[in-house]
């Protein structure tokens, strides 16, 4: 009896043993989907690398041992499905960074290098300083730089990995320039890079301030299509005396058909400029008054007169017209719906908690995530 007691549970310990090594993903073991991965019918691949790549967090450890040996492959397919997966494991699969990086190289499908610059990307997210660190991020911008890939997918992968590992990718910043400059006329391509490498130097907060001249140029060229430039603005911070006047000449020169994308973020970067956006005050209390500021964006307009400190006051007579506001449309002719009773109650609610605040009878608020912080 006793043989038998034993016998059972070894045979127990083996099936949850190999129930660990291949986890069930949806209705297939992991295993079966390895070898779907390394099939020759694209079909197949595609599933079982979608399958992958949905799978539970706590499966990538699991997951991304089996798929590194595809990096090897010499099928060219063999090697995305996999950069892919691998991608989407994050920091677990960091051993494949040594078969990802020779992927960069011309010698490889484009979309290939594509989906390795991403992959690194997602692999090195806020990774620590290291060696291996410095020499991906140097692999990555010479993307854009010394071996110039002319595949755009590749140059804006490049940029947003870069950006995806931060500030351990700082040795870079002074080569942001070749993306940050990338341009063809009527190029939808081109601007992606650009956007990408807008999002970088946001990534990279001050440390991307030798940029900030080319980001305003940016803002007043393209700044409407791309709200990444106004988000890196206000990560960089207001670094030199001529970023709040453009910020606030901007503004001004809205017009009602302009998008709008843009505008939230600029009211966001001013609130962390601080006391440095006194400039903005009147400006910001003029299109208040005037119902120019979409009913979705009034609440950071109004704290725009919160972060400024004293200078704030000024903008009092219109803190107190919001404080009791029961309509409001506001906006641009590109929207046609009206803010429903709660946005209204949170409108009249940050107003009187702004006229507390400039009253020193409440802590001001502190500022809202930046966007740019936020992977793509």
């Amino acid at each position: 009896m006793r043989r038998v007691i034993i016998f059972l549970l070894v045979g127990v310990f083996a099936a949850v043993s190999g129930a660990e090594d291949d986890p069930v993903i949806g209705e297939k073991p992991l295993s079966e989907l390895i070898k779907q991965l390394r099939s020759e019918n694209r079909g197949l691949q595609m599933r079982a690398s979608k399958a992958l790549v949905e799978a539970p967090a706590e499966l990538k450890p699991a997951i991304a041992p089996k798929v590194m040996p595809l990096l090897k492959s010499e099928r060219e397919n063999d090697k995305f499905v996999a950069a892919q997966v691998l991608g989407e494991c994050g920091p677990v699969a960091r051993p494949a960074v040594p078969d990802l990086v020779p992927m960069l190289k011309g010698t490889q499908y484009e979309r290939n290098r594509a989906a390795a610059a991403k992959a690194l990307g997602q692999i090195l997210k806020d990774a620590k300083p290291d060696k291996e660190v410095e020499d991906v991020a140097d692999a990555l911008i010479t993307k854009l730089n010394e071996d110039y890939d002319s595949y755009s997918d590749v140059r804006r992968e490049a940029m947003y990995a870069i950006g995806m590992i931060g500030p351990a990718a700082k040795k870079t910043i002074p080569k942001f320039t070749k993306g940050l400059t990338d341009y063809r006329e009527y190029s939808n391509e081109h601007q992606m890079v650009r956007r990408a490498s807008a999002w970088a130097c946001g990534r990279m907060g001050p440390l991307a301030a030798e940029h900030m001249d080319r980001l305003i140029a940016m803002l007043n060229g393209e700044g409407g299509d791309v709200p990444e430039i106004m988000e890196a603005i206000g990560c960089i911070g207001a670094v030199n005396e001529n970023v709040v006047p453009n910020l606030v000449d901007k503004l001004s020169a809205d017009t009602e058909w302009s998008p709008i994308c843009w505008r939230l973020q600029t009211y966001e970067a001013l609130r962390k400029f601080g006391p440095k956006a006194a400039l903005a005050v009147p400006v910001v209390a003029r299109l208040l008054r005037s119902g120019k500021v979409h009913y979705a964006h009034v609440p950071a307009a109004l704290r725009v007169f919160e972060s400024v400190g004293p200078a704030g006051k000024e903008a009092l007579p219109v803190l107190e017209s919001f404080k009791t506001v029961k309509e409001y449309r506001g906006g641009s002719k590109e929207w046609n719906d009206n803010p429903s009773a709660q946005q209204m109650e949170n409108i009249r609610k940050t107003a009187k908690d702004v006229a507390e605040a400039l009253a020193g009878q409440k802590p001001p608020a502190a500022a809202t995530e930046d966007p740019a912080k936020k992977a793509p």
